[in-house]
């Protein structure tokens, strides 16, 4: 059974009624920027991809952040929940690079340009995508 709490104050003032109703129909005041510019696309081919010794490494280093202990146990061991991080990011890894689908989408009027040869000579060929392409990708 609910309890009647009266009146809501906001539902009581036609201002703040107007504003509400407003509110529904207007757009997020957000600006749209480019999720990647050339120099991110150019620079992938500069990327090394993905390292699971890496990044356990820098995760193990950073334990001390946390108050964890690093470093191997007294007895001069490794420490088994050292072990386990980084198996734990070899499965991660792992997962994301066998079995992780990225899909890609391109907006009609990006550029496209081709070059190529027949029995007349060369072919050069300008233009634009006419319709949104679609495509896979997989990660590294």
């Amino acid at each position: 059974m609910e309890e009647n709490l009266g009146p809501c104050k906001e539902s009581s003032n036609p201002k703040s009624i107007l504003k509400s109703l407003l509110n529904l129909f207007s757009l997020p005041n957000r600006s749209l920027s480019k999720p990647y510019s050339p120099d991110m696309i150019l620079a992938t081919d500069l990327r090394p991809g993905l390292s699971p010794r890496k990044t356990a490494a820098a995760i193990i280093k950073r334990r001390s952040e946390a108050g964890m202990p690093v470093g191997p146990l007294p007895s001069g061991k490794i420490s088994p929940d050292e072990i386990m991080e980084r198996i734990r990011v070899e499965e991660i890894f792992n997962a994301i690079t066998s079995e992780m689908v990225v899909d890609i989408a391109v907006k009609p009027g990006a550029s496209l340009s081709a070059v190529g040869f027949n029995a007349g000579g060369p072919i050069v060929v300008k233009g634009a995508t006419e319709s949104i392409s679609s495509g896979k990708g997989a990660a590294r």
